[in-house]
């Protein structure tokens, strides 16, 4: 799917401030800090202690509001993606709308597509502007898995908490071309599952092998569809399941870990806010240029899967 005259105006994220190092996590599991940096690439992660959800989506979105020098009545659409909201209704995007003051009556609903959410809302959110609906839209993905979390479990040293936020708007030269997929057979116990009243669980396995098959696949799909080749492309954003999944999947479409952008040794991997706060760190250390090429993927539970490039212009 191809959207033209879109772009990225401004980025924006919120880190909580408690860290959680692979030392203090590692107290009550049987595995070592050495083995999480070897096999994941994480150093420490996030844990939203004084923080909710909400709290971080809020916080988040002012950054991206400022980034892109827009008043936030400006705001045609509110889109919160999030699969570990604060609670199920109202809607974490209304509870956001709330919190930013906005006196019109903007749009706002959530995604979710677990770790896949960011690039499935990119997707719904270009459509609208790229069809003239919309001008600027507000996409902030915040993630608190630590609210779900076992701490006694070993698979407890994936996940981080945190949000990053964009603000998309109109483009003379920008584009976005997307492929989103599902397959809905997998929502037994299969890679991930996280009931409403219990922890997550996971079979790392599994995760892995539906990783390093849908991605490269996804990632081909686009660079045909855009006509390009991974040497077109100077930086790709994916979300953060494990260092080793990202070295595996960027090799197998002919990128060098070098163009990889990685967080997931700071903050671990945040399930949808995962690409939106590489972007917003990105972005921030002068990592990207008008003009250059970004291709973005994910995948998560369920299972959902998708990739994007952005030809990221005015």
């Amino acid at each position: 799917m191809r959207n033209n005259g879109v772009t990225i105006i401004g980025t924006g994220s919120y880190l909580p401030k408690t860290i959680m190092t692979n030392e203090v996590i590692c107290d009550k599991i049987d595995t070592t800090p050495e083995w999480i940096e070897d096999k994941l690439g994480i150093k420490e992660r996030r844990f939203g202690v004084e923080e909710t959800t909400a709290d971080m989506a809020y916080f988040a979105a002012l950054e991206a509001l400022k980034d892109a020098n827009i008043n936030k009545e400006d705001l045609d659409l509110i889109i919160v993606v999030t699969s570990s909201p604060d609670q199920i209704s109202p809607s974490t995007a209304s509870i956001l709308h709330n919190k930013l003051e906005i006196v019109r009556d903007v749009p706002s609903l959530d995604v979710n597509a677990v770790c896949a959410g960011f690039v499935y809302a990119m997707t719904i959110a270009s459509t609208l502007i790229s069809a003239g609906i919309y001008d600027k839209i507000l996409i902030v993905a915040s993630e608190r898995y630590s609210a779900h979390t076992e701490l006694t479990d070993r698979n407890c040293v994936f996940f981080g908490d945190g949000a990053g936020a964009i603000v998309l708007g109109k483009s003379n030269s920008g584009w976005l071309i997307s492929h989103i997929a599902s397959n809905g057979k997998e929502t037994g116990m299969t890679g991930f599952r996280m009931p409403l009243d219990t922890p997550f669980k996971q079979k790392g396995r599994e995760v892995w092998n539906q990783a390093v098959r849908v991605l490269p696949e996804s990632m081909k799909e686009v660079l045909k569809e855009a006509e390009l080749t991974a040497d077109d492309i100077n930086l790709l954003l994916p979300h953060q399941p494990s260092i080793n999944i990202l070295k595996l999947v960027g090799a197998d479409i002919g990128l060098p870990i070098e163009k990889v952008k990685t967080v997931m040794e700071k903050y671990g991997n945040i399930a949808s806010a995962s690409i939106p706060i590489a972007l917003d760190d990105a972005m921030k250390n002068n990592e990207i240029k008008k003009g250059d090429k970004l291709l973005f993927t994910a995948v998560g539970a369920g299972w959902a899967w998708g990739s994007m490039i952005l030809n990221y212009e005015d």
